[in-house]
């Protein structure tokens, strides 16, 4: 008698891929974004890149971009991650695009004294798709694991309460803010500065991938200052771009080898690389990238690799109030402008926000937001769109049901400063009502509840 064959189900295979695509621009002059006033970039000093991680669990796949950009907007990502479903398949909810907020990248959103260059805009778009379908055409099998290690050396709150009448303080018709007690860098020698504002967080989180006889393949890490800096003028990556080439050496990635690493910005709305409290501080790109290398290194030799883990992803999108300005607010920021500056470009706060108030004078009365989060087996991401204030990424580190979260900013989008409720009766520069901080007052604990439910929907049939 010939027995009945038996059927067993083949093994899940888990894979990665990654890539990196250039988007260096080749036309100059170009706006840069990131600063108060009009700047021009008439070089570049380093590569502008977006690098690219897709993983597969032989169920699901996910795929995670991020990009050497100041800010990327929703509308800009949204069409990128379209032309990439349509070659790869993968939901466009799964998919997540990050910028790393450097402040010396072409200004691909208009914000301040640069608005964007629309030229640059378009040719970002096929970029970030093609790093997408690049990850995806790259899969092999892979093991994965992750880590932590901690750099308290370059991650400062920047915001400080300061004494009475001495805190930055323009006119509250072009800010929407009447009281402002605290002031983003108030300097070192500035003896007028009380104490900081809030916590930050210190954590350098790491992903990796490798293959399956333990070749590096990729990571995604994460840390929370806002960026370093150039001391000359032009485009730059800044410290994250220098981290992953500083990553790629120290894992003895030879030249054309395709290992990519990632570097993404945590919750570094109010933080960044100095000390107000130490005369005469010293950093640059180059002493960040190496520092937070270093917590890195130390993350990966305790990971422990997985030859499989289950993947899941959700999306969520939510609509808030937009902190519009009044009409009256409008009437006389735009009778300013044309008294005061015509034509020229801004100088100065008052100037600039007198401009904010114009440019934001019809905008919607509300406006929605992607928020995400994604499980790698017992690891966890947590996106804003925001530039997200470190109580917040660390409020949201907490109350996750995973062993290990990361929280990541400015993904999917780019929807302003994200203040707790308290910070607004500080007042101070995140607080001021632009295109670079507009959501509601109440915007942070809803957003903030709202990840937690995502985390915990993502972490359903998780074993304890």
């Amino acid at each position: 008698m010939i027995g009945a064959p038996s059927c067993h189900a083949a093994p899940a295979i888990f894979r990665a891929g990654v890539a990196l695509v250039d988007i260096t621009p080749t036309n100059f002059p170009i706006h840069t974004a990131g600063n108060l006033t009009l700047t021009v970039a008439h070089k570049a000093l380093d590569p502008l890149n977006v690098r690219a991680l897709v993983l597969d669990d032989g169920r699901t796949q996910i795929a995670i971009a991020v990009v050497d950009s100041c800010m990327v907007d929703r509308e800009t990502m949204d069409a990128a991650k379209a032309v990439a479903q349509r070659v790869t398949g993968i939901p466009v909810e799964r998919m997540l695009i990050a910028a790393t907020h450097t402040h010396t990248a072409p200004a691909a959103y208009s914000c301040h004294g640069n608005d964007a260059e629309p030229g640059y805009v378009e040719f970002l778009i096929p970029r970030l798709a093609g790093a997408i379908i690049e990850a995806w055409r790259n899969r092999v099998p892979a093991r994965v694991g992750w880590g932590k290690g901690d750099c308290a050396q370059f991650v400062h709150c920047r915001r400080w309460i300061m004494q009475p009448g001495t805190a930055q303080n323009p006119p509250a018709a072009f800010t929407g803010q009447a009281t402002n007690i605290a002031m983003m860098n108030p300097g070192c020698a500035n003896t007028n500065k009380i104490r900081p504002t809030g916590p930050v967080d210190t954590a350098v989180t790491v992903l990796a991938v490798q293959t399956v006889d333990g070749k590096p393949l990729g990571l995604l890490a994460n840390y929370s200052t806002h960026y370093a800096g150039v001391s000359e003028a032009g485009l730059s990556a800044d410290y994250f771009g220098e981290f992953c080439r500083v990553m790629a050496k120290e894992l003895g990635v030879a030249e054309g080898k395709p290992f990519v690493a990632l570097m993404s910005n945590g919750t570094s709305g109010d933080a960044n690389c100095v000390d107000f409290t130490q005369p005469n501080w010293k950093h640059d790109r180059f002493m960040v990238a190496r520092a937070v290398a270093d917590a890195a290194l130390v993350a990966l030799k305790a990971a422990r690799y997985r030859d499989w883990v289950p993947l899941a992803m959700a999306e969520q999108k939510c609509s808030f109030k937009v902190r519009r300005p009044s009409l009256a607010d409008a009437t006389v920021a735009r009778d300013y402008l044309a008294k005061s500056v015509g034509d020229r470009p801004t100088r100065n706060w008052e100037e600039n926000y007198a401009r904010e108030t114009v440019k934001m004078a019809d905008w919607p009365a509300k406006k929605e937001i992607k928020l995400q989060a994604l499980r790698i087996g017992d690891f966890a991401i947590a996106t804003t769109p925001c530039e997200t204030y470190g109580s917040t990424g660390l409020a949201i580190k907490q109350a996750s049901p995973f062993a290990l979260t990361m929280v990541m900013e400015l993904a999917n989008g780019c929807n302003g400063y994200l203040p707790p409720p308290d910070q607004f009766e500080l007042g101070g520069y995140t607080t001021w009502r632009a295109r670079s901080s507009y959501l509601e007052v109440g915007a942070e604990p809803k957003i903030r509840e709202s990840v937690g439910e995502l985390l915990k929907r993502v972490a359903r049939g998780k074993k304890p």
